[in-house]
């Protein structure tokens, strides 16, 4: 092939790219770059502090982990290339330190790992949260749900090697099981629960004032999810503590005013609230040590996060989602 027709056709993949940047939102592409810089700072310093692990099980799980890390980079830069979105010079692929005496131990080394997706996972929920194209908002809801498993496995491990300092128990209450929750387990489980009440409360009356049928239908699905939630979060209460926080009125058929309410306002009630449950569900999840209660807030916490992700699919078609202005301008 001539010289000329490659170049002809690099400016055409190039073209392509930039064509394609109106795709993405301007906030999506930020959060992209953000997270790729993230990502190699992580490498960076993991590939340091593995010169300084002695505990050959902390070696693999750091491995593990930095395998993870590197296959998210590369997913994340293959896609900010295909919307021409500047990347990152990539780190290097491995760092050597030639010292006499270890200067970090490796419960240090564990902890600045450990510390490091604690602090990743709450970014994941945002990137998530704003997102409003589908491939982007799917990956970067695969790269939270990746790292949720990252983090129960290091949680996991960390506790077993006594790494990680507990939450004192909670001794309140008539403990029916042999598992005792942490005292801040059991104040996530009460204050969740009365939240869930108050969500079911709120909606039993928009779905008496919505008038389109989709919205009504998405609005149902929603009540069934929070019945199941709640009456797991109960179970969960009755095991460990009483008494549980008031139950709300059974849901009432309400006649509905006349154009009181669009269903654009209660479709952006129901959105805001969710978006607003997404971090603290994760605050549950990530304070929580004793196992039953942390696989039951991951539980919730990843049903919350499908719930969102259809919610922004509806109001998109619906166009009462606020999508920022494209990469592209």
């Amino acid at each position: 092939m001539k010289a000329s027709g490659i170049v002809d056709m690099a400016s055409d993949v190039v073209k392509s790219a930039v064509s394609r940047q109106d795709e993405i939102t301007v906030v999506e592409a930020g959060n992209m770059w953000n997270k790729l810089l993230a990502r190699y700072d992580s490498i960076e310093n993991i590939l340091v502090l593995m010169n300084y692990v002695k505990d050959e099980d902390l070696r693999k799980e750091t491995q593990i982990v930095l395998k993870k890390i590197r296959q998210q980079s590369e997913q994340l830069a293959k896609l900010m290339a295909e919307y021409s979105v500047s990347t990152i010079p990539r780190p290097a692929s491995e760092i050597k330190i030639s010292v006499g005496e270890p200067s970090f131990t490796d419960r240090y080394i564990f902890a600045r790992i450990f510390q490091n997706i604690k602090w990743l996972l709450p970014v994941h929920i945002v990137s998530f949260i704003q997102s409003t194209s589908p491939k982007v908002r799917k990956m970067f809801k695969g790269f939270l749900l990746e790292e949720m498993d990252m983090y129960d496995r290091l949680r996991d491990f960390g506790l077993k090697k006594n790494w990680l300092q507990s939450y004192p128990e909670y001794e309140g209450g008539e403990n029916k099981s042999q598992e005792k929750p942490s005292i801040m387990e059991v104040a996530q489980m009460w204050s969740k629960l009365a939240a869930r009440y108050k969500t079911m409360e709120f909606t039993n009356h928009m779905v008496n004032l919505a008038r389109d049928p989709d919205l009504t239908a998405a609005i149902v699905m929603g009540q069934d999810t929070l019945k199941e939630q709640i009456t797991e979060l109960e179970k969960m209460l009755q095991k460990y503590v009483s008494p549980l926080p008031a139950r709300p009125p059974e849901a009432e058929k309400a006649t509905r005013p006349v154009d009181a309410i669009p269903d654009r306002y209660i479709f952006r009630q129901i959105f805001r609230g969710i978006q607003s449950f997404l971090p603290l569900h994760m605050v549950a999840y990530q304070e929580s040590n004793t196992p039953a209660v942390r696989k039951e807030f991951k539980k919730l916490l990843v049903e919350e996060i499908n719930i969102y992700d259809k919610f922004v699919s509806y109001g998109l078609l619906k166009g009462w989602v606020f999508k920022p202005p494209s990469f592209k301008g």
